[in-house]
């Protein structure tokens, strides 16, 4: 996995799973094919023999450079220097075809990186995006990591490409928060010998090991032109350079400094609103702020007062065929600092005991005002992590005010294993008392059969909800063999009746689910980069081990090239059983009953590394008691690094025997990057389900990392007849960092 998209959040477990009768022996064979094809592979497959480990020391100075994209600052002579590196891709182990030198240095204060890209065709460079966090690894760029507590768990990347793009990830325990934002800076200049960057990352903008002389670090360059990556430390194709248990070494870190570590961010809003519906004008000054302290340079605390989340992304819309709740990521500031602190086990969707959104939004996803709300987050000693949140919410929609607290804690028992717990306290919808205590115990290891990874969680939740008796428990566990020639998954969930984590998410329960997952790869056939076979299959029963739903997927042949097009066929078998009518459209009820379908699909994308990008998803097969057809084509045309214009539209056509409908959803999206730090985001939303048009146009303004300016124009409007506008909202926003 490699932190190319926001982390993937199921939308629905088991949305539409269902069939084959003998379920169990179905799930045991994904289980058996997969070990022994695992068994069975040599471990020349999947490994590569590798170097010691890397290091270097860090130079230090009392001169810092000035960060203007140039390496000719007297300062960067007597810096510590890496050149060597070894090709990932396209030939493992080779040497690289172009040379890059980097050079690293501190004052104590901040991490300063320089790199030099050398390039012989400096015209095919490939850089034709500076939006801030877009993925740059489709284009010539640098990445790179940290493991400031050198415990090969917790640790940041971050990409810079030739232009200035710049992009920066959390990473713990193996997943990924594209959502969190450093206070760094960087710049970059191209001549016609190639392209040269200049780094600094305040120590303040880092959690670290304050006794620690030595973090991990890897570098990767992308060298789009040749379709060539190579790496310093770790040259492994099956592991991306986030994988933080073979970064090689920075040494000499001792003695580095955060300052006071204080950090007051106050915040003022302007809002203007007009709701023509409920005949609603009104004009909002909102102050509000946020103070982050670092108790210890492992540990922060987090104070935010009257907080507003008005210019947080709009959440997209989605078209909702299923009978559960549909999954949204979280978008606000305050609940992304340090989010993954509060992941639990490996799930994400139904099960998860604590889920942000459900604070301070309704489940419509309506913000409800928030007075205030605290947060502990980091590590104290070698071992421990922990975060604790407590949130005030305001009476609203005839609720009155709720205190509701979230505390996670985990310790590393050794470099593989981690036991953890979680708690939650309180209900934002009131009502009934509720607590939720979770614990989970999580494995993994790169080092299987001398370079593979492996790994293995189990994990157990009870919820405490007043007046309900028995069947609160929620208990599971997950195996995967996550590889490049070989890789597989197994899982297993139980969801008691009646268990409610008020301040989590379940939107299935009730069942116990039976998962596999098994992909076989092979590399370099032909003109392919990779050809790829799937078998995925999912069976879900009820706590009587009565089948209620199946859906087996198996994708017999997916091919992608070296420039990343792909095309993929895929065959679909489902089962579900209906206890009850199903209401999937207005006035379309299907009823009770046992149903068995069919489907198949073709899925093309092309252009990742082209001006103009295109996908498109062609499905259609029997469905329920009819057939249904469906087509998702999705153009993205990038005309120069500034602009980005993307259109998405998904279509589905159903035809029942209890009627027929369509449904439709058309996302435009325009972009305009004046610089690096001036962006004009434009979104489009409309879906014929609600008839309705949103409009959201956000034009933000980074005088420096931590103080913007954002200006917010929202609208939505109707669509039937002719168009009117419902409700118009204006908004100001401007927050402004003080770091002492």
């Amino acid at each position: 996995g490699h932190p190319s998209r926001p982390r993937t959040r199921s939308i629905g477990p088991a949305v539409r799973f269902q069939h084959p009768r003998n379920t169990a022996r179905s799930c045991g064979l994904l289980v058996l094919l997969g070990l022994m094809c695992t068994s069975t592979a040599s471990i020349a497959d999947e490994t590569t023999e590798l170097a010691a480990t890397p290091r270097v020391r860090i130079a230090w100075s009392e001169t810092a450079p000035v960060i203007d994209g140039r390496l000719d600052d007297t300062v960067w002579q007597d810096a510590a220097r890496i050149d060597h590196f070894v090709q990932v891709n396209p030939v493992q182990g080779a040497a690289p075809t172009q040379r890059t030198d980097v050079r690293l240095l501190t004052d104590g204060r901040t991490l300063f990186l320089g790199i030099r890209c050398d390039d012989d065709s400096v015209s095919d460079l490939i850089a034709d995006r500076i939006g801030r966090d877009e993925f740059l690894l489709d284009g010539d760029a640098v990445s790179f990591i940290f493991d400031s507590f050198h415990d090969r768990r917790h640790g940041y990347y971050f990409e810079v490409n030739a232009r200035g793009g710049r992009r920066d990830v959390l990473i713990e325990d193996g997943d990924f928060d594209v959502n969190w934002d450093a206070i760094w800076r960087t710049s970059t200049t191209i001549d016609s010998k190639g392209w040269t960057v200049e780094v600094a990352i305040p120590f303040s903008s880092l959690n670290y090991a304050p006794k620690s002389d030595v973090w991990g670090f890897n570098i990767s360059r992308a060298i789009r032109g040749l379709r060539e990556e190579v790496r310093w430390a770790d040259p492994a194709r099956n592991r991306f350079i986030a994988n933080l248990k073979h970064a090689g070494r920075l040494e000499g870190m001792s003695g580095i400094s955060q300052g006071l570590g204080l950090e007051i961010v106050p915040t003022l809003a302007l809002r203007r609103t007009d709701d023509r519906e409920e005949d609603r004008h009104q004009f909002d000054v909102q102050p509000s702020g946020d103070i982050f302290y670092k108790l210890l340079p492992s540990l922060t605390g987090v104070l935010t007062i009257n907080t507003d989340f008005g210019e947080a992304e709009v959440d997209p819309r989605r078209v909702n065929l299923t009978r559960f709740n549909l999954y949204y990521p979280e978008q606000r500031r305050f609940f992304l600092q340090d989010e993954l602190l509060f992941d639990f086990a490996d799930l994400d969707g139904n099960g998860q005991p604590f889920y942000s959104r459900r604070i301070g939004l309704t489940p419509e996803g309506v913000p409800f005002p928030l007075i205030a709300g605290a947060k502990v987050t980091g590590r104290v000693g070698e071992h421990y992590k922990l975060g604790v949140m407590n949130v005030q919410a305001d009476r609203h929609d005839g609720i009155s005010a709720q205190n509701l607290t979230v505390a996670r804690g985990a310790v590393n028992l050794s470099p593989s294993t981690t036991v953890g717990a979680l708690f939650t306290h309180g209900s934002p919808e009131g009502g009934d008392s509720n607590t939720l205590a979770a614990f989970d115990l999580s494995y993994d290891t790169t080092t299987l059969a001398g370079n593979r990874s492996l790994s293995a969680t189990a994990w157990y939740q009870q919820s405490f909800t007043q007046g309900t008796d028995g069947q609160e428990s929620a208990f599971g566990g997950t195996l995967k063999y996550p590889n490049d020639r070989y890789n597989w998954l197994v899982r297993f969930m139980e969801i008691g009746e009646n268990f409610n984590p008020a301040l989590g998410f379940v939107n299935r329960s009730d069942i116990r689910q039976y998962e596999g997952r098994f992909r076989h790869r092979l590399r370099g056939i032909g003109h392919f980069r990779t050809l790829d076979t799937k078998l995925n299959g999912t069976f879900v029963t009820d706590t009587q081990n009565v089948l209620q739903s199946v859906e087996m997927i198996f994708v017999p042949l997916e091919l992608t090239t070296p420039t990343r097009n792909s095309i993929a066929a895929l065959y679909t078998h489902f089962y579900e059983r209906l206890d009850a009518p199903f209401e999937i459209h207005p006035g379309v009820v299907i009823p009770d009953g046992r149903y068995n379908f069919d489907q198949g699909a073709l899925h093309w994308s092309a252009g990742r590394s082209s001006a103009l990008q295109a996908s498109l998803f062609l499905d259609a097969g029997t469905y329920y008691t009819g057939t249904q057809i469906g087509a998702s084509p999705s153009i993205k045309w990038r005309p120069s690094y500034r602009w980005l214009v993307e259109l998405d539209y998904q279509y589905n056509y159903i035809d029942l025997r209890e009627g027929k409908f369509s449904t439709q959803l058309v996302t435009l999206q325009v972009d305009h990057q004046f610089s690096t730090d001036l962006a004009w985001e434009t979104t489009i939303q409309w879906d014929n389900q609600t008839d309705a048009l949103g409009l959201n146009s956000r034009l933000a303004w980074s005088l420096q990392d931590g103080r913007q300016i954002a200006f917010v124009f929202s609208q939505n409007l109707t669509t039937p007849g002719r168009l009117r506008v419902l409700s118009t909202q204006l908004l100001l926003k401007v927050f402004w960092t003080l770091r002492f």
